[in-house]
C-alpha cells in the first residue's frame, strides 16, 4: 500500500495492490511507485476497454448525429469490443492495435472499415486520457496502414465551374459561390431565407434518423443470424409497429416525415451565407413556381416530400450533363470541395471563404484543397511574363 495524496478534507488517500507472490506484489508496488513519481497519479488499473467505451458512448450521445452514433455504437460491437473489450485500458500497447487492425482485415474488411474502427478507438482512449484513466493514447501511435491507394474526393475546373454556374439553377449556384454542405442546403427553409438583407442563415441540416424497437425489451431469443428478437417479432426496428427515433435525449431536432429529420449543422453553430443577387433573383423564381410544401423546404420532391442525398447526388450529375460536364462520378460534396478549391486559387483569404463554409481552421479546410493544372498552367505562365518584364 502507498500514499497517493490527500482528500479535500485532509485524509490520506491510499492504493493497495496484491497478488500471489511476493515478487508479484513487489513488481506491482514498484510500478505504482513509478506512476505516482513521474506521473503524479497512479493509473486506473481496474476499468476495462469495453466499460470506458460505454461511459464514453453515453457521454458522446448526448450531442451526436443520429448517423453519427449509430456508427459509433455499431463499430464498437462488431470491431472494437472484440478485440479490446477484455483488456484493461490502462495496459493497452500499440500491439493491441494493430491486432485490431489485423482481425478486421481478417474478418474481410477493407480499409474504411479498419479506419472507422481505429477513429473509435482513438476517441474512447483519448476520453480516458483525459480523465485520467490512461497516460497515453496507445492508438494514435499507429495510425492504420492503408492496403490501397484512396478514392480522393474530386473538385471541377474553373472552366466547369463557370459552366454550371450558367445553368442559373439555384441549388448549385448556391452550393459552388459558398460551399454550403449537401445536407445544410437540403435542410435550408424558406423562413431562413433573407432576401432583403441578401443573405441566409443554415441553421439546421437534414439528415436521416435511426430507428429502434418501441415494442419492449429482448425476448431473450435470437434469430438464425444472432440477432436479438423482439416482441413484435420483426427482425428490423425500421419494421416494428411501435418503432421509435434512436435519437440522444438532448439532441437537438425537428421530424419531417419518415426517417427525414432536421438536426443542428456539424458544429451546432448557426452561421450566416451572403446572397449575391443573381441567387437572389434564382431563388425567388425556383420559390414562385414552389409546390405542395409542408415543411417549409427551399428544395424537396414535388410531393413535398424531402430530398435524400442519394437524390441530390443525381440531380448534380444530370445537371453537369446539362452544362456538357461529364463527371459520372460526382457527387454533391465535390461543389464544396470546388468552392474551398477555387476560393484558394483566386486568392482569397483562409479566414474569409471559411467563414462562408463553415470550417474552424486550416486544418479543416486541407483536404478540400486540390491542385487545378490549368490554374498552375497559367501560374507558370504569369511568373514567366513577369520575370520577362
Amino acid at each position: 500500500m502507498i500514499d497517493v495524496g490527500f482528500t479535500e478534507d485532509g485524509r490520506r488517500k491510499q492504493r493497495a495492490v496484491q497478488g500471489k507472490t511476493k515478487s508479484e506484489v513487489q513488481a506491482k508496488l514498484a510500478r505504482m511507485k513509478r506512476e505516482r513519481d513521474s506521473l503524479g497519479r497512479v493509473l486506473d488499473r481496474a476499468t476495462r476497454f469495453e466499460d470506458a467505451a460505454a461511459a464514453w458512448l453515453e457521454e458522446v450521445a448526448q450531442s451526436s448525429r443520429p448517423k453519427t452514433f449509430s456508427n459509433y455504437r455499431s463499430q464498437l460491437r462488431m470491431n472494437v469490443n472484440p478485440a479490446l473489450g477484455r483488456k484493461v485500458t490502462a495496459d493497452l500497447t500499440p500491439g493491441d492495435i494493430r491486432r485490431m487492425h489485423a482481425t478486421i482485415r481478417a474478418r474481410g474488411g477493407g480499409d474504411a472499415n479498419v479506419a472507422a474502427a481505429h477513429r473509435v478507438a482513438v476517441s474512447v482512449l483519448e476520453w480516458c486520457r483525459r480523465e485520467r484513466m490512461i497516460s497515453e493514447n496507445v492508438a494514435s501511435l499507429v495510425p492504420p496502414k492503408r492496403t490501397k491507394a484512396g478514392k480522393a474526393r474530386g473538385s471541377l475546373t474553373r472552366e466547369e465551374a463557370r459552366a454550371l454556374l450558367e445553368l442559373e439553377d439555384p441549388r448549385w449556384t448556391l452550393s459552388l459561390l459558398t460551399g454550403m454542405r449537401s445536407g445544410e442546403a437540403l435542410g435550408l427553409r424558406i423562413e431562413e431565407l433573407d432576401f432583403e438583407k441578401a443573405c441566409a442563415w443554415v441553421s439546421w441540416e437534414r439528415t436521416d434518423a435511426v430507428f429502434r424497437h418501441g415494442c419492449g425489451t429482448p425476448t431473450g431469443r435470437r434469430d438464425e443470424k444472432g440477432r436479438l428478437a423482439y416482441p413484435c417479432g420483426r427482425k428490423s426496428a425500421g419494421t416494428c409497429p411501435l418503432r421509435e427515433f434512436d435519437l440522444a435525449a438532448d439532441l437537438e431536432f425537428i421530424r419531417l416525415q419518415g426517417r427525414h429529420v432536421l438536426v443542428r449543422p456539424k458544429n451546432h453553430i448557426a452561421r450566416e451565407v451572403p446572397l449575391r443577387p443573381e441567387v437572389v433573383d434564382q431563388l425567388r423564381a425556383h420559390l414562385a413556381t414552389d409546390g405542395t410544401n409542408p415543411h417549409g423546404l427551399v428544395w424537396h420532391r414535388p410531393d413535398g416530400v424531402p430530398i435524400t442525398n442519394s437524390e441530390d447526388n443525381a440531380a448534380l450529375r444530370a445537371a453537369l450533363l446539362r452544362a456538357g460536364i461529364d463527371r459520372p462520378d460526382a457527387s454533391t460534396h465535390w461543389l464544396r470541395h470546388s468552392y474551398t478549391t477555387l476560393s484558394e486559387h483566386a486568392g482569397i483569404p483562409h479566414a474569409a471563404y471559411a467563414g462562408v463554409s463553415g470550417h474552424n481552421s486550416e486544418q479543416a479546410s486541407d483536404p478540400y484543397r486540390h491542385a487545378l493544372t490549368t490554374e498552375g498552367r497559367r501560374a507558370v505562365d504569369a511568373l514567366a511574363e513577369w520575370l520577362r518584364s
